[in-house]
């Protein structure tokens, strides 16, 4: 079998890899001069199953009124008015609900631990190396509004096994002493320790 992947960005990589590995002749192609260089280069540079959320969350699409109006919108919509577009939209608003949203986070989360395995055992196939950092990552809370919103999420987390670490203003600068003298303007923070920072690019095995 024949395959042309398009795009050599980390999932076109992979899975060309995976393909190949299952028999398949597999091609490449990008149009730019470099692999890596446009999703993968600007991604977000983590591995945290734990961050997998889903658009769809309570609240959104009072948040996507006020998006309309900013210039670089975290999300945003062209409307066409299509029947597509019209059924895409209502089904989103149907997943906006608490009991949806827990659903549809505790999937995501599965996918991206089985994403997550996969790399690790990549790596142990193929000796490549990439930068990365084992020290986990630390959200940032400024009211306790967002203390109480994260609640939710921190449901999932427990029931999924992620570990985790809800803490308090005066707990912040022991995890990163950086914010000591913001102290006062912070309500407190969720760290998630096996999340690791990470960038796309990596170096082939010697």
């Amino acid at each position: 079998m024949k395959v042309i992947v398009m795009g050599s960005g980390v999932i076109g990589t992979t899975a060309a890899y995976y393909l190949a590995r299952a028999g398949a002749e597999v091609t490449v192609l990008d149009r730019q001069p470099a692999p890596a260089q446009e999703t993968s280069f600007a991604n977000a540079g983590q591995v945290s199953p734990g961050y997998s959320t889903p658009w769809a969350a309570p609240g959104i699409p009072l948040k996507a009124l006020t998006w309309m109006f900013r210039q670089h919108a975290p999300l945003a919509v062209r409307a066409d008015g299509s029947l597509w577009q019209l059924r895409w939209i209502a089904q989103m608003l149907r997943n906006c609900t608490a009991e949806r949203y827990a659903v549809n986070k505790e999937r995501m989360m599965r996918v991206a631990e089985y994403s997550r395995d996969c790399l690790r055992q990549l790596r142990a196939e193929t000796g490549i190396a990439y930068e990365h950092r084992t020290g986990g990552t630390l959200q940032l809370f400024r009211s306790q509004a967002q203390m109480e919103a994260v609640q939710r999420d921190i449901v999932v987390l427990r029931e999924c096994g992620v570990p985790f670490e809800l803490l308090g203003r005066d707990q912040l600068a022991a995890v990163e002493p950086a914010l000591t003298q913001a102290r006062e303007r912070l309500a407190g923070g969720l760290r998630l320790p096996a999340t690791r920072p990470a960038t796309a690019t990596c170096s082939p095995a010697p």
